[in-house]
């Protein structure tokens, strides 16, 4: 081999080489996105554990000064409000990414905590995850907000608590868009905290309400946290939502299914719903839910036992379900990562859905089947019925089973994410089995001058009926056609005056009746014995 037919050959190697490495690194990125997102949900699932919950609101129940255990937020305790504005200021500082700062107004203070956009991004829009850190024990005989006890360890030390986690949890992400979350204060005196926040984001005039020259600024979804923990029954949390927001709680009720999180939630989407921080930010025409055990926690509601620790000074860490919380917490953390990640990526992709049906079936109830494949969380439901499918993410398919009417039956398959569904629709014909619904031969025993009625009803149409009647020793008696109820056909009647064929009265005894008819070509014989009498 020449030295310059060698070169050459080495040459084409390299290039080739190189080519493949590309490639495949290539290959390795894109076909590993959907499966990176996915398994980056589910690991930070793992993230969240109860006895880091627990311990931040025990120290925010303790409340722990200088000195002493002060063991209430009062908004009227100014010692008490500066203790634990300095602690949730520097659980924030712990992640280094997060920018912090304080909003004083009217000796209230908020904690704003921001996690900046990538810096390569251009995106303004704002998501933001909020609670408040005021307490009250207004249902406390005597109760002074400078002397009494208000340790607040659900109400709402565990909102605080899931919004530290899941702050310092994603703090390890950069993300298109900015991340705020704030600790409120004053909400137990008219949502102070988030009044003065929104006014400030509205660009409005906090002594005349009117616009300023400022910018709005551009908040996308709002992730309110209230009292999330009291509740040993069910692991139940209401989410509250008016119809601009409707979308944030489907959001979080298609994660909470698609990661299979285990809570049960309740939608309450009613836009007079004031009891908590999410109002103002509604009232502004921000898109705003709160997350909450319950909207009435003062009374019983399904799943749920009223709270008789609500705004006293036993709400204390020991009362809290952390496990409850702790599921909570999951889901806006894997909700808001999402939403982040993929909702508004110019280069989303949306799911793609199979509808597999047979061409006909004799099941009035089907078990639908199909395919799935999306990056994000997704439910898929079944129309007409809206039968709610069973998704496999490790398969990537789905089962449901829905009612079928007799004839062709035209099902859409429909995958919704946040803000939109693609669907897909396919057909199949109930060959419905003949089956006897009722057979009525009234009166039974009957008298030898009376008149027998014989009614049958079935499942599908008949289009013909005949009773033809033997004596006990198998001799033919009487044929009788029968008639179709004129508003239903699969109703038939006929009437028997027991005479024989010739009009002669037949004798006491038992006969037996075979009753027929005729249905989609089929023949179908109901036997029945009749009783005579003198």
């Amino acid at each position: 081999m020449s030295s310059q037919l060698r070169n050459s050959w080495q040459t084409q190697i390299i290039t080739s080489a190189i080519f493949l490495f590309l490639f495949c690194i290539c290959f390795s990125i894109t076909g590993s996105a959907d499966d990176g997102f996915l398994s980056r949900g589910d690991e930070l699932l793992t993230l969240v554990q109860s006895e880091a919950l627990e311990a931040r609101v025990i120290a925010l129940q303790e409340n722990i000064g200088p000195s002493r255990a002060l063991r209430t937020r009062s908004t009227h305790h100014r010692e008490a409000t500066d203790n634990v504005v300095r602690y949730i200021s520097n659980a924030f500082r712990r992640s280094p990414r997060i920018e912090v700062a304080e909003q004083v107004f009217g000796g209230v203070k908020n904690v704003v905590a921001v996690l900046p956009r990538h810096p390569l991004s251009s995106s303004n829009r704002i998501f933001i995850i909020c609670a408040h850190y005021d307490t009250q024990a207004v249902r406390e005989p005597n109760w002074n907000p400078l002397a009494s006890t208000a340790p607040g360890a659900n109400d709402n030390g565990t909102g605080i608590a899931a919004m530290l986690e899941i702050a310092h949890l994603l703090s390890q992400y950069e993300y298109e868009h900015e991340l705020r979350f704030i600790a409120l204060g004053g909400e137990e005196l008219g949502f102070l905290g988030s009044r003065h926040y929104v006014q400030e984001a509205a660009a409005i005039d906090q002594s005349t309400g009117a616009d300023t020259n400022r910018q709005r600024e551009n908040i996308v979804g709002v992730f309110n946290l209230d009292m999330l923990g009291f509740n040993w029954k069910s692991d139940l949390v209401e989410i509250i939502t008016n119809n601009d927001s409707a979308w944030v709680g489907r959001a979080l009720t298609i994660a909470n299914a698609w990661y299979d999180i285990g809570l049960k939630i309740r939608r309450t989407q009613d836009e007079f719903v004031d009891i908590s921080s999410h109002k103002p930010f509604w009232d502004s025409g921000y898109n705003a839910v709160t997350l909450t055990e319950s909207s009435t926690p003062w009374r019983d509601s399904q799943n749920y036992d009223a709270n008789p620790f609500y705004h006293t000074s036993a709400d204390t860490a020991d009362k809290v379900n952390f496990n409850l919380v702790r599921k909570v917490a999951q889901l806006v953390l894997v909700t808001i990562d999402s939403l982040l990640t993929d909702t508004f990526h110019p280069a989303r992709q949306p799911p793609q859905i199979t509808l597999q049906l047979p061409p006909t079936t004799k099941e009035s109830e089907l078990e639908v089947t199909g395919t799935f494949h999306s990056g994000f969380p997704i439910d898929i439901v079944i129309h007409p019925s809206r039968a709610e499918a069973s998704l496999n993410r490790e398969t990537q398919t789905y089962t449901a089973t829905v009612p079928l009417q007799p004839g062709v039956n035209v099902l859409q398959a429909i995958a919704r994410y946040p803000l939109g569904a693609v669907s897909v629709s396919a057909s199949v014909i109930l060959t419905q089995a003949f089956s006897w619904k009722t057979v009525v031969v009234f009166p039974n025993p009957a008298y030898s001058d009376g008149l027998t009625e014989f009614r049958v009803e079935a499942n599908v149409d008949i289009t013909d009926l005949r009773v033809v009647i033997y004596d006990s020793g198998g001799n033919l008696i009487k044929r009788i056609e029968g008639v179709s109820d004129r508003l239903d056909s699969r109703v038939w009647r006929t009437w028997w005056n027991q005479q024989t064929s010739y009009g002669l009265a037949v004798s006491p005894g038992i006969y037996m009746c075979h009753i027929s008819v005729v249905s989609k070509g089929e023949t179908y014989t109901y036997l029945e014995k009749l009783a005579i009498l003198r």
